[in-house]
């Protein structure tokens, strides 16, 4: 992983990793609170050798005495060393009590020796390091009469304890916590399938990114976002999808495009509702068809009625043109209608290819919304009628797997897949990463100027769309 994506990484598991540090934290607080003090008093002894009017005696002695101080240093722990300390300090501790408390180091080239006492008493400490000097100079000199020992550092009552040592300890914790966390955080992003990167669905699903929208709170109170103000993030991703859209392909472009997803609650018909909402902006007659007929939400979304729609249509309980129902000046909306028992067998059938055909005839577009590919087979029947498909996935719900699997769900029945959408995108993130901001880019700006000259050269088509469809159901 880059160091890019750990950062995302953390960024977006945050809490994860903070949680882990307080944890930690916590655990090195009650573990330096539980642990006994323990005190640490130092008594110096320096060693040499008896002096010698011939210098060069007493530089042989000197030497002599410089290649044994470490080996006399390994006598702190003997026998007599210890009975003395414990005849001297009249202690209640047995010897093997005050051999675990004692020790003794030296430095390369000096002829001093370190004796340490720990203890968890600051007084005890002293006392028995200077005990044990004092026992340490009588046992060398009794082994070794020709060395000369002198107490030249008395160990002083240490001021604060050697241990535990809270703020190593609590920094400590804090850095085990951090690296658990940020381990962990890292593990299950590695595991973590579901989307959450533009570009990585656009690998996963091999087909081109056509949009990201922003997950936006006022969705529900504005289902089309060209209506919830001027300047709003959401409505300027979806004039980017139009406008990636329209340029998708030049030499075939799709004007009957169904919009699906693999899973429910992906958002699939707020794409639907404001696609054809950005299109019929542009100037374009667009028709807005709910063909999910399990559970059609088009018509409550935009707040039509919906006794009657597609389903009416394909039984010829009414006519084409008395079954649409204006959402705007250039957009058309043919509700589900009645939900059938058998939804894919009606989708499947030659008479919603005719519906589309004769609604062809009349608008610009035509924008299906479908039923999620994966739970039933209703979304890749209609995916096959269309000039192409929109794949809308969920940031941080759809999988991967689920992504592939819709994928094949599309291959199986010819259908043509021409982009994916990213939908619910932390607006954070994609303002920050991906550059969709609250001001039209000039692709946009391009796309709408086009889209104005169109409808400038069609006045009068867009304006006629509603009478040619009845003058076709006439027909019809």
């Amino acid at each position: 992983m880059a160091l890019r994506a750990y950062l995302r990484v953390l960024r977006e598991r945050w809490l994860l990793v903070v949680t882990f540090v307080l944890v930690a934290t916590g655990i090195a607080l009650v573990i330096t609170e539980i642990t006994p003090k323990s005190y640490e008093a130092t008594a110096e002894v320096f060693v040499t050798s008896s002096t010698s009017a011939d210098p060069s005696v007493q530089a042989q002695a000197d030497a002599y005495v410089n290649t044994l101080v470490p080996t006399l240093a390994k006598v702190i722990d003997s026998p007599d060393v210890l009975k003395y300390v414990g005849n001297d300090t009249h202690l209640p501790l047995s010897s093997a009590d005050l051999k675990s408390k004692l020790s003794a180091s030296t430095a390369t080239g000096v002829s001093i020796v370190d004796i340490h006492v720990t203890d968890s008493s600051a007084p005890r400490a002293a006392n028995i390091a200077n005990s044990a000097a004092r026992g340490f100079i009588a046992a060398v000199q009794s082994y070794n009469p020709s060395v000369k020992l002198v107490l030249t550092g008395p160990a002083d009552q240490p001021s604060s304890p050697t241990s535990p040592k809270p703020v190593l300890n609590i920094a400590l914790g804090a850095l085990l916590g951090l690296l658990v966390g940020a381990a962990l955080a890292v593990a299950r992003d590695i595991l973590d399938n579901r989307i959450k990167d533009p570009e990585a669905l656009g690998k996963v699903a091999d087909a081109p990114l056509m949009g990201v929208i922003v997950d936006d709170p006022s969705t529900e109170r504005h289902a089309i976002a060209t209506r919830a103000g001027n300047r709003n993030v959401r409505a300027e991703n979806f004039r980017q999808l139009r406008a990636n859209l329209q340029f998708a392909n030049v030499d075939e472009h799709p004007r009957v495009i169904a919009v699906t997803s693999s899973i429910p609650e992906e958002g699939k018909t707020t794409v639907a509702i404001n696609l054809a909402s950005t299109l019929a902006e542009a100037g374009f007659s667009v028709c807005l068809v709910d063909a999910d007929l399990r559970r059609p939400m088009v018509a409550k979304v935009l707040g039509l009625v919906s006794p009657v729609g597609l389903t009416s249509v394909l039984i010829q309980q009414i006519n084409l043109n008395e079954a649409l129902q204006h959402a705007g000046s250039t957009l058309y909306v043919l509700a589900s209608g009645p939900t059938p028992p058998n939804p894919s067998e009606v989708l499947a059938s030659s008479y919603v290819r005719d519906v589309i055909r004769k609604l062809l005839d009349s608008v610009d577009y035509v924008v299906l919304d479908t039923a999620p590919l994966l739970p039933v087979a209703d979304g890749s029947e209609v995916a096959a009628l269309a000039d192409g498909t929109l794949l809308v996935a969920r940031h941080g719900l759809t999988t991967d797997t689920n992504v592939q699997r819709a994928v094949q769900s599309l291959h199986r029945v010819d259908a043509k897949l021409i982009g994916v959408v990213l939908n619910r995108t932390p607006i954070r993130r994609n303002n920050r990463e991906y550059g969709y901001g609250y001001y039209r880019t000039p692709d946009n700006t391009h796309s709408l100027q086009n889209g104005k000259a169109e409808s400038r050269r069609r006045p009068k088509r867009a304006a006629a769309a509603k009478s040619d469809v009845q003058r076709e159901g006439k027909r019809t």
